[in-house]
């Protein structure tokens, strides 16, 4: 008899409710006497652990006690010293520690992960409105900084374009406090187009506006006037084109302002 017979054929119940034969609950007392820790783990009353932790009588037929295959337990439970033991209130301790136990181990693992969960969500649940209270801020800032205003003064500038795309402004103005009505000169004193296209990006792809057929003037120049509150803090991509004899655009130069 071994571990796994004994939980496989129910071993211990049959033990106490009398039904094992004489051999099966010799081999049974024999193996708890050999195995001290597997029987102190057994769900059985404290007295019947002390019994079955002796030494045998020579006289005994199963080993330890008299018994007959239907009265094995019985005749040990007679055996134990206090006359007042119950073994029918000693198999409902058996049921309940074991059965008891288990369920109570179940309502404990799932109220931790219960908790746990909890915990999880509210964690997550913090992290998300942290975010969103970060992106709310920023888009008011955003909302505040983009908000059109009159300006404070006109301010004339006379840029020149570069014929590459720039990747740092080429003109840094700074964030102007009150707004300024830029009003910018570009100079096209090169070639023949006399009709020009402007297209401002913001450096993150986004289209701030787009001004088309825009005439030089008599000094040459392609002139136009932007209020500094429309565009809010960046970088802006300026590129200039002109149009050919065909109608099509072709790009003249590139500019970049610097509003930060």
């Amino acid at each position: 008899m071994d571990r796994k017979y004994i939980e496989n054929e129910h071993v211990v119940d049959r033990y106490l409710s009398g039904d094992l034969t004489v051999r099966e609950a010799r081999d049974f007392e024999k193996f708890c006497l050999d195995n001290p820790a597997f029987l102190q783990g057994l769900p059985i009353p404290v007295r019947l652990k002390t019994r079955l932790s002796r030494r045998p009588t020579d006289a005994s037929e199963t080993g330890m006690f008299d018994a007959i295959p239907s009265s094995t337990t019985r005749a040990a439970m007679a055996a134990v010293d206090d006359d007042d033991f119950d073994p029918d209130e000693a198999r409902e301790e058996m049921r309940r520690s074991s059965s008891g136990g288990g369920a109570s181990r179940v309502v404990v693992i799932a109220l931790i992960l219960a908790v746990v969960a909890a915990g999880a969500a509210a964690v997550i649940f913090g992290l998300q409105a942290n975010a969103l209270s970060a992106q709310l801020s920023g888009a008011k800032r955003e909302l505040t900084a983009t908000q059109m205003a009159a300006p404070g003064s006109v301010q004339r500038y006379k840029l020149q374009m570069v014929k590459t795309k720039p990747e740092q402004p080429t003109f840094a103005l700074g964030w102007l406090t009150p707004p300024q009505l830029l009003d910018i000169s570009v100079d096209a004193t090169d070639g023949k187009i006399t009709q020009f296209q402007i297209t401002i990006d913001k450096t993150d792809g986004v289209r701030v506006m787009q001004i088309k057929r825009i005439m030089r003037d008599s000094n040459k120049e392609v002139r136009f006037t932007l209020n500094s509150s429309a565009f809010g803090p960046g970088d802006f991509l300026v590129k200039v084109e002109g149009y050919n004899w065909r109608g099509q655009t072709e790009v003249v130069g590139w500019m970049m302002l610097g509003l930060k």
